[in-house]
């Protein structure tokens, strides 16, 4: 059966109908705004190198301040000329700056988004709107928090490897296997296994802790009994599932292609998965299914319309964000990585190798600060007989730690490097160590500032040479970051060939000394584009 002619006349002017009442309404406005202001930042986050993998995090936090600003459709709200103009300048301000500092610029990326928004609610609500939207910006920043330091705190202080590997142990006893733990090793029959943080269910807890606030904030009223049970829940559920991965990776760790494939991200998944489902489930039972639906009243329920003024005014804003996005999109400039040259002069030394690293990710199963290495090269040197490998990579987004170098080496070399870390004036920090064949030289290089090996070193650097007052008119313009949290780690080594360490260490120190300031200025200028 054919739609006739007139059905489809119907149809359109009942949309067209439809459609000029929505263009009348302040809501429609408001949650297109914030809608489009949603996809850019989820498209940020998305080809962020570090934080792309949280991307479903984002949208989970996104989703709840839509529903916000969905929820309070009917307020009214009073916007004056003056917040309508602030509003404006602090939404350009962020929607104008380059995409490529939003890797870089680790303030931006927290900051951003939230100025953002308020400039759209400054616009969209006024002053008095935010008595009724400030779960929204609570929202907000709750996304855009830091989190790490909850790992580093359950990591460190609570030692979650080591109390993983007990309950996985015992788990594994009850079941029949028999398994002895120890510190934070797990031993059966058919094999041993060490517990990273990042295999236990810190990461899970963090997860769903993120997810509890979000019901917090958006789920209302609830009282200390539901918030407490919440707590609880994401605690537990993240603690023994992570137990539970840990005593099956104890299972099976004689048999390669499965321990791999659970120590791997896609197992990792897997398991979060399992954690998710099980925390809905007692969320549903903690918090019945109506109170899910119920939302909070409003004081206030007029027909929220607004005049052709106002109209015009949030039309041409959100049209001017969608085209200013293209623009940038447009005009994208690709971090430069490739900083470091084929030929890397060191005097009286003759180069006679050099092999470039490709870029790679720090696995964040098994790394508790896991840093993009964006590219890097080894270089290889020869005087008279000696020997003497140069080694580079350049990072970004960090904190002055960990050094990519010292992650693959035992703990006793580590210990090593932390007790012999030198100074030397005008050049910086730097760090020695040697293991029965070779003596090393590893430090990080900064853009500013003299050379670092901790991560204390790394942020008082950026504290005296960073944040000054010269800079922070370029960094208001979108030209440079404000904070340079790039690094340039460097590694120095020799053979002992038979001779002690201290008689190679003077050597690896000269070359260091003589060649940093050299170093350093291969940092890219303009933030690496």
């Amino acid at each position: 059966m054919f739609i006739s002619n007139q059905k489809l006349n119907q149809a359109k002017q009942a949309f067209l109908l439809q459609f000029r009442s929505l263009i009348k309404t302040h809501w429609f406005y408001s949650l297109g705004l914030f809608s489009t202001l949603a996809v850019l930042h989820l498209g940020i986050v998305r080809s962020h190198p570090i934080e792309g993998e949280e991307i479903s995090f984002y949208a989970l936090y996104w989703a709840g301040i839509l529903y916000l600003v969905w929820q309070n459709r009917q307020l009214e709200n009073t916007t004056t000329l003056f917040s309508s103009g602030l509003g404006l300048g602090l939404l350009f301000m962020v929607i104008s700056r380059p995409l490529y500092l939003w890797h870089l610029d680790t303030m931006l990326f927290r900051l951003g988004p939230i100025i953002a928004a308020l400039g759209l609610g400054l616009l969209s609500f006024g002053f008095s709107g935010f008595k009724h939207y400030w779960r929204l910006f609570v929202l907000l920043c709750l996304m855009l928090s830091p989190y790490s330091f909850i790992n580093e705190f359950f990591d460190l202080r609570l030692h979650f490897n080591e109390l993983t590997a007990t309950i996985s142990a015992f788990l594994l006893h009850y079941l029949g296997i028999k398994a002895v733990y120890q510190g934070a090793f797990v031993t059966l029959p058919t094999g041993q296994v060490e517990v990273l943080y990042f295999c236990t269910g810190g990461p899970l807890i963090v997860w769903l802790l993120k997810l509890t606030l979000l019901i917090m904030v958006v789920v209302v009223p609830l009282n200390w009994r539901q918030r407490l049970g919440l707590v609880l829940s994401a605690t537990g559920t993240g603690f023994l599932t992570g137990c539970i991965r840990v005593a099956l990776l104890a299972v099976v760790v004689d048999k390669k292609s499965l321990f791999e494939y659970w120590h791997s991200y896609t197992g990792g998944s897997i398991f979060m998965a399992i954690a998710t489902i099980t925390f809905a489930a007692l969320c549903n039972w903690i918090l019945p299914f109506e109170q899910l639906n119920s939302t909070e009243k409003t004081d206030s329920v007029v027909a929220d319309t607004i005049n052709l003024k106002r109209v015009f005014l949030l039309a041409t804003t959100w049209i001017g964000i969608v085209l200013t996005a293209l623009y940038l999109i447009a005009s994208k400039r690709v971090l430069n990585t490739a900083i470091f040259p084929d030929a890397l002069n060191l005097n009286s030394w003759q180069q006679v190798a050099v092999k470039s690293v490709i870029e790679q990710k720090s696995d964040t199963q098994t790394t508790p600060n896991s840093k993009v290495m964006q590219f890097g090269k080894d270089y290889k040197y020869l005087k008279d007989d000696q020997q003497m490998e140069l080694q580079m990579r350049y990072v970004v987004n960090t904190r002055g730690e960990p050094n990519p170098f010292l992650q693959q080496l035992s703990d006793n070399l580590v210990k090593d490097s932390q007790k012999n870390v030198r100074y030397i004036q005008g050049v910086g920090y730097y760090a020695l160590y040697s293991d029965a064949n070779q003596a090393y030289l590893t430090a990080c290089i900064n853009r500013r500032g003299g050379g670092t090996v901790t991560s204390a070193q790394f942020m008082q650097n950026r504290y005296a040479h960073d944040l000054t007052w010269s800079r922070i008119l370029p960094w208001v313009l979108g030209k440079d970051v404000l904070r340079d949290n790039r690094c340039m780690w460097v590694q120095l080594s020799a053979p002992l060939n038979g001779v002690a360490d201290t008689n190679i260490y003077p050597v690896l120190e000269s070359i260091w000394t003589n060649n940093y300031a050299a170093w350093q200025s291969l940092f890219p200028t303009n933030q690496g584009v």
